[in-house]
């Protein structure tokens, strides 16, 4: 039988070394592995706050989706889209030249945003409001 306490690995101590490994592996799993491309972004009439549309890639096994964040003007783009977040669903909905779902948002008033999407998006993320944000969305046949 072996016990752990007395067990020495490369000159560590057991318990030193298992707690070195764990927190290797907690901290490898902080990066989701997925890349963001930012395809435009649109400042507020008021000045405070931007929309970013950018195409969101996680590897072979998804699609790409197209997602959209409304931050602060000097804000940086972080993550998944905080207000919209759609796929192509298996290539029934009409993309855009980035691959993901065809999208496209522009300012109707300083607080509110007006987002239109390709018919048949699969939506896995669409708020109605964000930062003071009042956001409407409408399905776009292509």
């Amino acid at each position: 039988m072996i016990l752990a306490l007395e067990m020495e690995i490369s000159g560590l101590p057991f318990p030193r070394l298992s707690t070195i490994l764990i927190l290797a592996a907690l901290t490898a799993g902080c990066s989701d592995g997925c890349g963001n491309a930012i395809i435009t972004e649109s400042i507020s009439p008021s000045g405070d706050v931007k929309a970013v549309m950018f195409q969101r890639d996680c590897g072979a096994t998804t699609s790409f989706s197209t997602q959209i964040s409304v931050i602060k003007e000097d804000g940086e783009l972080t993550g998944s889209g905080n207000v919209f977040v759609a796929d192509d669903d298996h290539g029934t909905a009409y993309t855009g030249d980035w691959g993901g779902p065809w999208a496209e948002m522009h300012w109707s008033a300083p607080d509110r945003l007006i987002i239109r999407y390709a018919e048949k998006s699969r939506i896995f993320e669409q708020k109605n409001k964000m930062s003071g944000i009042r956001i409407t969305y409408q399905s776009v046949r292509h």
